[in-house]
């Protein structure tokens, strides 16, 4: 028993995988998205994807220079944050906005906390809800955009919806009925009563009448000596004024000529904006009762993000990595499950016609698909036990669904994760296995 034992935080078993490797993996599965959504919306759309990977990358880099640490930029962990960074932007976002999303996520959220294997949350997660709360207006301005691909899919509505609207018109118009006839009532009323009192100020407005014919005749012949006064004065005014509009015609003209001249310039510099159709996800109509065509949300043809719209790339890319071992399928398979589950019972009690189309639709719609299989999976901070990594995927799974269903946002995935994120070491703790040799009540004492 002369012998010391080493105790070292995990993880105690280390693959034989390079981190270079696992990351190019991720970088290959996330590469029919990112293609698909400058496709999609532009040119654009990928000088943001260059920027914000470019970015994380050099703000690692120098940090690590100027902080004197080794160098690890050639483990490909920064060019995936800012990947996922770009893939989350809006497609017409301004280009700086995503470069600060991408030096703050690797800066504050993975360098400051000791660099990778020791942020507690998932960088790329943490940047875009940080640049949410500091560029609402930017981060939620989704556009339809200017790619060969980008022929967006109109809302339809439901059955529910219609009914609802036919029900609120029929409300109105008899509310309107009721009024109309209480306010003819009300004014036949008010008429008889302002007869009676008219027919007693007749008499007494004649008397004083008279009394007003009488002044009448005073007052005309002071008027007409007022009347010459004003001629002769106007007339004078008149030659002052002539001389004076006469001079403003001259300014007005040199004004105009100016104007014109320079209109064409403000013309050619407003041609050089980026022409683009501001709407909605269709994450806001499955919200208020609408609709969209399913087939358009599993392929892509949708408002969004740049890189999740299209469920069909994401689950390939999902698979991919699944079937390589280089995540869990867990996480992803519960938390997609859990959360169809929960909408498709909650689409059930609100009598909606079609529960399973819409769970389909809410699957498909938004972030939910990019957050399962390439946001909730990060190593560092999901758990590292199989039943943890489970109880992490239900967690979210309902997370989502109470912020979706229930809660002010329509989308609730970042927030979902980043939430479970937090709670990962005490999942850990829970689900931490027992050594063998000792009885449970002695490891949790």
């Amino acid at each position: 028993m002369g012998e010391k034992l080493l105790v070292s935080p995990s993880p105690h078993v280390r693959a034989k995988g390079k981190t270079s490797l696992i990351m190019l993996m991720v970088i290959v599965a996330l590469l029919p998205s990112c293609v698909y959504g400058v496709l999609n919306f532009g040119m654009h759309a990928l000088l943001i994807l260059v920027l914000s990977t470019g970015s994380a990358v050099a703000a690692e880099l120098v940090y690590e220079l100027v902080m004197k640490k080794k160098i690890t930029v050639t483990d490909g962990s920064a060019a995936v944050t800012g990947l996922l960074i770009g893939m989350n932007m809006p497609p017409m976002i301004a280009w700086w906005i995503p470069v600060i999303g991408s030096v703050f996520a690797i800066v504050v959220v993975k360098q400051l906390f000791g660099g990778l294997g020791r942020n507690f949350m998932n960088p790329a997660l943490a940047a875009r809800c940080f640049l949410v709360l500091a560029f609402s207006a930017q981060m939620t301005a989704f556009t339809t955009g200017t790619g060969v691909l980008s022929q967006v899919t109109e809302p339809t509505v439901t059955a529910e919806a219609a009914a609802e609207a036919d029900a609120g018109a029929n409300e109105t118009a008899g509310t309107d009925a009721d009024s109309a006839a209480t306010a003819w009532t009300e004014a036949e009323t008010e008429a008889a009563a302002k007869t009676d009192a008219d027919s007693a100020a007749t008499a007494e407005t004649e008397a004083k009448g008279k009394a007003a014919t009488a002044k009448t005749d005073a007052d005309s012949a002071a008027t007409a000596e007022t009347e010459e006064k004003g001629k002769a004065a106007a007339a004078a005014k008149t030659d002052a004024d002539s001389a004076a509009t006469a001079e403003t015609a001259d300014a007005a003209s040199g004004a105009t000529a100016e104007t014109e001249a320079a209109a064409p310039k403000t013309e050619t510099r407003d041609s050089g904006k980026l022409d683009a159709v501001s709407t909605a996800t269709p994450l806001k109509y499955l919200k208020k009762g609408q609709s969209f065509d399913l087939k358009a949300l599993f392929l892509g043809n949708t408002p969004g993000t740049i890189g999740e719209t299209s469920a069909l790339l994401l689950l390939i890319g999902g698979i991919f990595l699944m079937l390589l071992g280089v995540i869990d399928w867990r996480i992803p398979v519960f938390y997609i499950g859990s959360f169809g589950v929960l909408v498709l019972i909650t689409a059930a009690a609100r009598g909606y016609d079609a529960p399973l189309q819409y769970m389909l639709q809410e699957l498909f719609a938004g972030g939910l698909m990019m957050g399962a299989f390439f946001m909730a999976t990060d190593y560092v901070s999901s758990p590292y036990t199989k039943s943890g990594r489970i109880l992490f995927a239900l967690i979210i799974g309902v997370m989502t669904w109470l912020y979706r269903m229930f809660g002010m946002y329509k989308e609730g995935v970042s927030n979902a994760i980043i939430l479970a994120n937090c709670l990962t070491p005490l999942i850990d703790r829970l689900t931490r296995p027992v050594a063998f040799g000792i009885r449970k009540k002695e490891a949790s004492s």
